[in-house]
């Protein structure tokens, strides 16, 4: 397993912009190893995706998943066509920075209900199938209002139904969602290619969802629950840190923890 950070944002704790190429050193120190790299941020930076791999490499760094924004669900097929020349170009992505696993993120937040569901997995079984003509596998996450549950997630990959269709298990959002993340880490076992980690507290002056964000460790949920559950399972991928949430996740400590947690199972 591997020791990561979803780099998807210029932004340090406090909101404000940060040198996040500096902030890439700072956390190797913390025992940073890999890199979620998000097409949005590059483009947000002026930044590409050679000069993203040399970097990485100056510091020591790999690049983990490649992360692309699409709208594979809306009922406007140009929509889902541009999406998917949006998959073709970070399967490119995918093969410069030497990966195999590419990340979908997007239109989960604004659709819901069976029919967007179903035009979801028509769109992801698209999707699946050009990501493994180039030999990657092919991610979405629970979030949003599609597929944020377990069972929800679960059932939208079982009905794309391509080998290379997996889960990257994001264990704060399940309990956004009101889902159990560890029950949610037995359920997906075997089909998840990457984790997300972020924490949060149960905090009741917060509406409409009453949790906080906290730092890894605290809270919930469970990451050594999670490691162990899905290395059951088969799982050797890559755990990253979610720089949200501002001072309350107390990032560099997160990292620390992380590290730890990584380091337990080697």
């Amino acid at each position: 397993m591997k020791i990561g950070i979803m780099l998807m944002s210029d932004r340090g704790p406090d909101g404000q912009p940060t040198d996040w190429r500096q902030a890439l050193a700072r956390w190797k120190e913390h025992g940073l190893e890999a890199v979620d790299v998000f097409d949005v941020m590059l483009q947000r930076v002026g930044e590409t995706v050679p000069g993203i791999k040399r970097l990485l490499e100056d510091l020591g760094l790999e690049p983990s998943i490649f992360c692309v924004p699409t709208d594979l669900i809306s009922p406007d097929l140009q929509a889902r066509t541009t999406s998917l020349d949006t998959v073709r170009r970070g399967i490119e992505a995918c093969h410069t920075l030497g990966i195999v696993q590419l990340f979908s993120h997007g239109g989960q937040h604004n659709n819901q209900g069976e029919e967007a569901l179903l035009r979801y997995v028509d769109g992801l079984q698209q999707a699946a199938d050009l990501a493994a003509a180039a030999g990657l596998t092919f991610s979405i996450e629970n979030a949003g209002k599609l597929c944020h549950t377990d069972v929800e997630i679960d059932r939208c990959i079982r009905l794309v139904n391509r080998p290379n269709m997996m889960a990257t298990l994001d264990g704060g959002n399940f309990i956004l969602a009101g889902s159990d993340p560890h029950q949610a880490a037995e359920r997906l076992a075997g089909r998840v290619a990457h984790v997300h980690v972020k924490s949060f507290v149960p905090d009741p002056t917060r509406t409409p969802r009453p949790f906080r964000y906290c730092p890894t460790g605290q809270g919930r949920p469970d990451y050594r629950f999670i490691r162990d559950t899905l290395r059951a399972g088969g799982f050797d991928g890559c755990m990253s840190f979610e720089p949200e949430g501002g001072f309350d996740s107390q990032w560099e400590h997160s990292l620390d923890v992380l590290t730890g947690i990584v380091n337990e199972a080697r």
